[in-house]
């Protein structure tokens, strides 16, 4: 079975980074633009409350799918497939995308090397539409190759072989970004010189299934940072040091250090273990600003451990002064998990546009528990508070507890 960490609701955790091109410190600080397309806006005056404003970056959903393959060396006879007509089904005719985008070339992945291969689209849901849930995805192979000894790819397949329906559990919100994670390497996709293509099912569970699960997970891979440089308890990277973003999706939490672009950089938490990566910061283009990067990567196992690392998972992520605005000196910001009802809780205290102290926690909407951001991956000390609807999507919180803020507003953000 594969890493499929990220996909668990726990904390599979994510990166963060800086403003800048590519490189930079890891600091947030600014008041952020708009980048890409305006989004939906909610919050300001409520009943004569200042609440936070949450202005997302656009009002259509995207949607991402990343093929891991690998599964022995490249060498003579490796297979490659072209992967045509990917789509993500809710029920019956309705699929997306609604409508074609991208290249009729579809994506070529080599099947036994180690590569990561990205396929995504936008989706507009429909006036009024908060979210929809997808249930299957489906793949057609329209072209297989085998590479000879020197290195050429010759032809062996072209037509359409549709996959069977890979069960996924994956949602779909007006300005976010949600990710598939495929594995699918020559274990799951052969070719047979009779048959044609062919599919293992039991090898493609095998290398995408957690224990329990029956269907392929989505989840927010566009994330928020939040940072903490200033604040005095930090928590400390796998590499050493304190960490000085924070960075938030609803289904992730990561952490990031000093010079963005640099291996190392960030560390991606799940239950059991850390993986790190590499961060690039939001950059301006053309007067916008463009959202950052980050891959997470996991060891390579053609070489010995610590050798080296691959590419195993990709996505953005944007400062909170660019999404959420009218930050008061104490805000609550709910983020949506991909699945369910439930919230990740991040809590802030500022002085002027400075953070100064975060917690981060759950929350079910009703009510919420936080703990300080120092102990991120394993929290002992935890506060619970309270949560009073003011309209659907802001209110009230109080909370109980010593050195934390006993009331003040939250929002959720979408």
């Amino acid at each position: 079975m594969r890493n499929w960490w990220i996909c668990l609701a726990a904390a599979a955790v994510v990166i963060v980074g800086c403003t800048g091109s590519g490189g930079g410190t890891a600091s947030t600080g600014g008041t952020g633009g708009t980048g890409g397309s305006t989004g939906g806006t909610t919050g300001g005056t409520t009943g004569g409350r200042e609440v936070p404003t949450i202005v997302l970056p656009n009002t259509a959903a995207e949607a991402r799918v990343i093929f891991l393959s690998g599964q022995g060396r490249r060498a003579a006879g490796s297979l490659y497939a072209t992967l045509n007509n990917i789509r993500w089904i809710a029920s019956g005719l309705d699929i997306a995308p609604s409508e074609f985008q991208g290249s009729t070339d579809g994506t070529r992945v080599q099947l036994d090397g180690y590569t990561v291969n990205r396929f995504g689209f936008v989706e507009n849901l429909g006036e009024g539409v908060a979210s929809k849930a997808y249930t299957s995805l489906a793949i057609d192979v329209t072209r297989m190759y085998e590479e000879d000894v020197f290195g050429d790819l010759n032809n062996i397949f072209a037509g359409n072989f549709p996959m069977p329906a890979i069960p996924v559990n994956a949602t779909l919100r007006p300005g976010r970004q949600t990710t598939i994670q495929v594995f699918l390497s020559n274990v799951a996709l052969g070719f047979d010189s009779v048959l044609g293509p062919v599919f293992d099912q039991a090898g493609f569970d095998s290398e995408n299934l957690g224990p329990g699960d029956t269907a392929l997970r989505g989840f927010y891979s566009d994330h928020i940072g939040f940072d903490i440089s200033n604040v005095p308890s930090r928590p400390t990277m796998a590499r050493g040091g304190a960490a000085d973003v924070a960075l938030f999706s609803g289904d992730a939490i990561g952490l990031a250090q000093g010079a963005l672009g640099t291996e190392d950089s960030f560390d991606l938490y799940s239950p059991n273990f850390i993986e790190s990566g590499t961060a690039t910061g939001p950059r301006n283009i053309d007067g916008r600003v463009a959202p950052g990067t980050y891959t997470v990567s996991e060891p390579d196992p053609r070489t010995l451990p610590g050798v080296a690392r691959i590419a195993a998972l990709q996505g953005t992520w944007r400062d909170v002064n660019e999404v959420v605005r009218n930050l008061g000196s104490t805000a609550l910001i709910l983020f949506p998990r991909s699945t369910g009802a439930d919230f990740q809780a991040v809590l802030i205290q500022r002085s002027g546009n400075t953070i100064t102290n975060l917690w981060f926690g759950t929350s079910n909407g009703t009510t919420f528990t936080v703990s300080p951001i120092s102990e991120v991956g394993s929290p002992t000390t935890t506060f619970t508070g309270n949560l009073s609807a003011v309209t659907a999507r802001d209110g009230n919180f109080t909370l109980t507890g010593s050195g934390v803020p006993t009331s003040g507003v939250y929002v959720i953000y979408r």
